[in-house]
Formats: structure tokens, sequence, C-alpha cells
């Protein structure tokens, strides 16, 4: 089976899916990561909360970051054990992919034209990122008319509200913590406040939990 996991952001691909990510490359699938955005914007925020430490590492360039952040992405893929031909990088600027989706979609349409799954971030999500990946992967699905693609939906920045035939769970087990270490290889977030903490939660995961849907179910739940 092709999965293609949509990150909005580096680091996305591991707090959504790291470890459904590696239980399907136990199980032999095909697994294709596409990064839509460089990362650059990752201190923006922070800094200007108050919640970014002050040292060498972080008065950087946002140019600066947003390499190391593609570098440390490419790395923790590696280490997940992503083929290198199956990582997928657009490097379109972190805040504004909703400017970019109809280019992010021709971009794209090669590399899943034969995909039988999308892990993608919910919908009805107040980060802009992660709601536009969410709209490319809709878009270019209903352009290729992909009927039979499965969705799975994971939550970031919002609820995942999703029960009966419309939950799935993917049971990982003891690789939550070889997808914590992946987590750790994206070095230059471990310098935001809580950033060190809010990964020990996937550490904690025994099961990664998702909305479930295919094309025809777009507009009908809060999630998709």
């Amino acid at each position: 089976m092709k999965i293609i996991i949509f990150a909005p952001h580096p680091d996305d691909e591991v707090f959504g899916a790291g470890g459904s990510i590696l239980k399907w490359l136990e199980d032999g699938h095909n697994i294709q990561i596409i990064w839509f955005t460089d990362g650059r914007a990752g201190y923006r925020k922070a800094r200007e909360r108050n919640e970014l430490e002050d040292c060498k590492e972080t008065r950087i360039s946002e140019d600066q970051l947003a390499e190391i952040r593609l570098k440390e992405a490419d790395s923790s893929a590696e280490f997940l054990g992503i083929k290198k031909e199956n990582r997928h990088f657009l490097k379109f600027y972190d805040q504004e992919l909703k400017n970019h989706i109809d280019e992010a979609v021709e971009k794209i349409k090669d590399i899943i034209k034969d995909a039988n799954m999308f892990v993608i971030p919910s919908g009805n999500n107040e980060h802009p990122d992660h709601q536009a990946a969410h709209n490319i992967a809709i878009k270019v699905a209903q352009e290729l008319n992909l009927q039979n693609l499965v969705f799975y939906v994971f939550a970031l920045y919002n609820p995942l509200k999703a029960e009966g035939e419309h939950l799935k769970k993917v049971k990982v087990g003891e690789l939550r913590y070889k997808a914590y270490e992946a987590f750790k290889l994206h070095k230059s977030q471990f310098y935001v406040k809580d950033i060190a903490s809010l990964s020990l939660w996937i550490q904690g995961k025994r099961r990664d939990r998702y909305g479930y849907y295919r094309l025809k179910d777009v507009g009908k739940f809060y999630n998709f």
C-alpha cells in the first residue's frame, strides 16, 4: 500500500504520525512524506512571546533556520527508515502555504496519483499551514478523482472528533520510543519553551488515533 504523509512543517510528520509511520514500514508499506513549508517561522511567535531561549543557536536569520529545519527533517526521515526518493520537500515559506494551494496541488500530482492512503492534518484547524495542507489533500484528490483513497486525519492544534467507524487506531507499542528519538532529531525546536515536555507526548502514545474518511465524506465532519 502506498501511504502519503502530509507534513505542513518539518516535525509535523513525527508529531502527527511518527509511531504509525514506523508500524506501516514494519508492515511493508510504501511510505512517502511531503513537507510543504520550510519551517522558517519556527522562532517567530516564540520570540515575540518571550518563549524562545536566547543563545547563539537562536540568533539566526529565518533563511538559516529554514535550512537547518529541512536538514533535520531529512535526518529524522532517514532515522525512521524513509527512502531518500520518498522524501519530498516543496519548500514554500512557513506561514504562507495558504497562498500556494493550487501550485502545491500541481507539484504533488505525480507523487500521489497512485496512492492508497493520505495521512493529513485535520480540517477546522486554527493553524493556517495545517489547514492549507488539509485543503491541498482534498483538492488534489478531487482533481484526480481518487474515490477509493482513504484519509487518515490526525489532530494538531485542535481536537479529534471521530467515533464509531470513523475512528481508527494504530497500535504502535514500543515503536513510540523510536518515534520520540526521531522527533529529537528536530533539534532546533527544542529551544522553544515547552517543546521538550510536549515531545514526551509522543513517547507516551501506545496508539495513534485518526479520523477515517473517504472523498465522499468531505464537509460532513468536524475534522474533515
